[in-house]
């Protein structure tokens, strides 16, 4: 019996809801809800699920291989798609039956499938190629985004886009024609490298173009210095004042790139050679993962997730610029929205969209800046806020104030360990009896980037590391970047959480109301309420997910994260 027959006979299977509802994954009132949902807006009730965080993308992806009787497959077991195999279907055709076609092997057509009806997906296989297909079930997140990177030239042909239009402007020596689409393709170009900064930095005689990727600077080529005026276009499209190139600036512009809106954030500096630009793209209306499918240790998702279950208190996320830790936040507060819980958020900007939760932005031209937000928050029935940032003392006042009178508040602040939370809060004007009795715990997060899985190498068990991985890694097998070109021969293809956590108890509370002084931390800290960042490190390094030399780059080696 073929593929198609045997899954269009399975008439005799209980519905997907219930089933969900015997695993105890689903409550009752929670199906109804998404059911209602699906009769307004005609979506499948998987994608449903999924966004409103009622269910994890894996655990929906297990649950339905299960349901449809199909083997599951982790991201990490997938075979690297066959480039004929992909030539025999459209991107378009793969992303609407959510299918990423595999390789053929002994006459059948291996595909996995991520948010699909395995009936059509098999169906179009059999259109296609006339062969026996033998699915399998991935996460819904990673089969698309898969088939994006899989059937995406885009990275040759937006840097082809891009050079023809540079070279379009260098022959017009008049300056005639627009550079509206040269801005476009540049932005393109960003997005299809997944940079998350554009740095355009004058030099003598050229223009350097750098994109932010992982986390590192990368240079991608020199521009003519004829083309300092697009320093200019950008100026005049994010409201900047073109006429002052002696002061730094700051301005914004929104864009559109492949249905995806972005948030562009664009800064200039003043250099001897001319100004310097930076362009931060941020994703608009996104939805993030769960805390599980970021990365964070199976033995840590349980403390982190009560957490966020906490009645009242304020919950921080520390560490630098570009850290994740807005992510994190995003992630913890995903499942909350149909618990019964009331959710409300200020951000600058808004990065993600947060199932069933009023979320709201900074505008200080209007004075609706983060404390007067949470004032306002407060006369709004809330049972939890997430306040993007604590950077002054009326923001972490109002935020103290909130969490004293019964609300969870969940904020970031830049400090680089969770023993400096403490004495900046307190020099932000917070009284230690107040914090003492609400702050419930706090992460310090960093990024660290991921081995490509398609060209990472085992080498031989290193004689010696670093002192604070000297006890967590001796005698473990390790791998090394290599580079190829699914990696932009960088060896790394993503990144991961690294983090330090510590949770409150009555020995920290007492500290705390004593005035935090940090040398006597270290002996309050124990396994029960502090997770120290190098031992998250080296559980990256041990699962080969990063190198040593990766972990060295981003936490240095200075003693403060060791012992703090």
């Amino acid at each position: 019996m073929d593929m198609v027959a045997s899954i269009s006979q399975r008439t005799d299977a209980p519905k997907l809801g219930d089933t969900l509802l015997r695993l105890g994954i689903l409550e009752p009132i929670q199906l109804a809800y998404a059911r209602q949902k699906q009769a307004v807006t005609g979506e499948s009730l998987n994608q449903i699920l999924v966004r409103l965080g009622l269910v994890a993308d894996s655990d929906l992806a297990r649950v339905l291989a299960e349901y449809h009787g199909l083997p599951y497959i982790s991201q990490e077991e997938w075979p690297t798609p066959d480039p004929e195999v992909l030539q025999l279907f459209t991107r378009e055709a793969c992303l609407a039956h959510g299918v990423l076609p595999l390789r053929i092997a002994a006459g059948q057509l291996e595909a996995v499938l991520g948010n699909a009806d395995p009936e059509r997906a098999a169906s179009l296989i059999q259109r296609r190629t006339g062969l026996t297909p033998n699915l399998r079930q991935g996460d819904f997140v990673a089969v698309a985004r898969r088939i994006e990177s899989a059937y995406s030239l885009r990275q040759r042909s937006a840097l082809s886009a891009f050079e023809r239009e540079y070279r379009q402007l260098r022959q017009d020596t008049q300056g005639s024609f627009p550079i509206d689409e040269l801005i476009n393709q540049l932005l393109v170009l960003a997005v299809s490298e997944r940079a998350t900064d554009i740095h355009l930095q004058p030099e003598p005689q050229s223009l350097h173009m750098a994109f932010r990727i992982d986390g590192v600077l990368v240079p991608i080529m020199a521009l003519d210095r004829e083309l300092m005026r697009l320093v200019s276009a950008i100026k005049v499209i994010s409201a900047m004042d073109i006429s002052d190139n002696l002061r730094p600036q700051d301005g914004r512009f929104s864009v559109t790139l492949d249905n995806q809106a972005y948030d562009v954030r664009v800064s200039t500096s003043i250099t001897p050679q001319g100004e310097s630009v930076v362009l931060r793209l941020l994703p608009k209306g996104v939805s993030v993962a769960g805390l599980e499918e970021l990365g964070f240790a199976p033995e840590h998702l349980e403390c982190l997730q009560g957490l966020f279950q906490q009645p009242h208190g304020i919950f921080l996320m520390t560490g630098p610029t570009g850290s994740g830790k807005t992510t994190t936040l995003h992630a913890g507060l995903r499942p909350l929205g149909m618990t019964g819980k009331s959710i409300l958020t200020v951000e600058d900007p808004i990065e993600y969209e947060l199932p069933v939760a009023s979320q709201t932005q900074v505008n200080r031209k209007a004075n609706y800046t983060f404390d007067t937000a949470i004032r306002h928050f407060l006369r709004h029935d809330p049972d939890i806020m997430l306040v993007g940032e604590i950077r002054d003392g009326e923001t972490a006042e109002a935020a103290i104030r909130a969490a004293e009178t019964g609300h969870l508040v969940l904020s970031t602040l830049h400090v680089n360990s969770v023993s400096g939370v403490v004495s900046r809060l307190m020099a932000l004007g917070v009284a230690s009896q107040a914090l003492a009795e609400t702050l419930i715990g706090c992460i310090n997060q960093r990024l660290v980037r991921c081995l490509c899985s398609h060209c990472k190498e085992q080498v031989a068990v290193p004689t010696h590391f670093p002192p604070p991985l000297e006890p967590l890694l001796a005698g473990v097998q390790h791998f090394r970047a290599v580079g190829c070109e699914h990696c932009r021969h960088t060896g790394f293809h993503g990144r991961v959480p690294v983090y330090e956590m510590l949770v409150m108890d009555a020995p920290l509370a007492r500290w705390v109301e004593d005035g935090g002084r940090r040398a006597q931390l270290a002996e309050l800290l124990t396994a029960n309420n502090h997770v120290p960042i190098w031992e998250t490190g080296a559980r990256l390094v041990r699962e080969g997910r990063t190198t040593v030399e990766e972990l060295m780059r981003v936490l240095g080696s200075r003693e403060v994260l060791v012992s703090n």
